[in-house]
């Protein structure tokens, strides 16, 4: 499915909604791959920004939740629980100069 706003979309539908497994490209040149639920990412995904970011793990309403590892373009990292798309609760971030900070975000 092309969209008019450039989107594209090619997967699974149900009931005329994105919906089981998937791939999308988004205008900005960013992209997803995974399960889809009702429209949105949901259940395991991928998501790459055009910069070189990428997300991995899992997906709930649209939003990064559940467990996942985030890499930067620079060489860091934060791998481990994430709430409606913030990290939270338990895991470990990485900076670019390579020191491991384990952290418990509220």
């Amino acid at each position: 499915m092309l969209y008019s706003s450039k989107r594209l979309y090619e997967g699974d539908w149900e009931n005329d909604v994105k919906h089981g497994k998937g791939y999308e490209i988004l205008p900005t040149g960013s992209h997803y791959e995974g399960d889809f639920l009702n429209g949105k990412p949901d259940g395991y995904g991928v998501f790459k920004w055009k910069n070189g970011e990428i997300y991995e793990g899992e997906w709930k309403s649209g939003l990064k939740h559940g467990k996942g590892i985030w890499r930067g373009i620079k060489g860091e990292s934060y791998e481990g629980d994430w709430k409606n798309g913030k990290a939270e609760g338990v895991g470990i971030h990485i900076w670019r100069n390579g020191i491991e900070f384990f952290e418990k975000i509220c």
